[in-house]
């Protein structure tokens, strides 16, 4: 595949893309040569600006950067050195009783998503969640032996983050542009944090058209940014893990 190959306004995302960083156009298609793009604007990510210009998405998709730069742009580290990740260092407070509420939302709209692409084992297993816990403090690691896990823990680390990842790049029979643009940008987004929740979040006005449902994500993007991680360690039960 070469440039001249792309749709004209994929070939202008990635003309704009590496301009803004001083690439030159021919190493666009290069493998992960976009690993690392959104650190290159930190902190205040005034020059990424533009990169989607062209694209009807474009405001939408600058307005959750724009976001993300807000919270995590700040790659300086209290101790000295930087952060290789977007990391979010000083949360805002956020209520019990609203982290449990967006907890509920994005474990109900995941498994809309998941119906909705046809996961329907996944779907099921999401509404089977009953308690969302919320804690406080350092929380506990996963297990790292698969037969240690919940089957909930797998379908959220392992098999939600390749649902819009193996969308199909045609839909009846037709190259869809913005599931070609969503596959050349996947590898920038998902090394913000290494996030493939955060990643789509993201990324979710390009995956809109093909996808016309209530934003499986966002919920899930309020308690990043607030500072709340998730863990699993019962079937029917997710943890929500408020920051000290």
């Amino acid at each position: 595949m070469t440039m001249e190959k792309l749709d004209d306004s994929h070939a202008q995302v990635l003309r704009q893309m590496c301009d803004a960083v001083g690439l030159p156009h021919d190493r666009a298609l290069e493998e992960d040569v976009f690993v690392g793009f959104f650190q290159s604007f930190r902190p205040d990510g005034r020059g990424v600006h533009g990169v989607f210009e062209g694209l009807s998405e474009a405001a939408d998709l600058h307005e959750r950067l724009t976001e993300l730069f807000e919270v995590a742009g700040d790659d300086r580290r209290p101790q000295g050195g930087r952060d290789a990740y977007f990391v979010v260092r000083q949360p805002a407070p956020m209520a019990p009783a609203l982290v449990e509420a967006a907890g509920r939302q994005w474990i109900k709209r995941l498994g809309h998503l998941a119906e909705t692409l046809g996961h329907d084992e996944a779907g099921e297993t999401l509404a089977q969640v009953e308690n969302i816990r919320v804690l406080e403090g350092i929380p506990p690691k996963h297990p790292k032996l698969d037969h240690d896990k919940t089957n909930l823990l797998r379908l959220l680390k392992d098999q939600a983050p390749l649902w819009l990842e193996n969308l199909d790049l045609e839909a009846n029979n037709v190259r869809d542009t913005r599931m070609e643009i969503a596959d050349s940008l996947r590898a920038s987004y998902y090394f913000i944090n290494c996030d493939a929740m955060l990643r789509d979040y993201l990324m979710w006005p390009l995956y809109r058209a093909q996808i016309p449902i209530a934003e499986p994500l966002e919920p899930y993007f309020q308690l990043w940014k607030h500072g709340v991680k998730w863990r699993v360690y019962q079937e029917h039960q997710v943890d929500l893990y408020l920051p000290r």
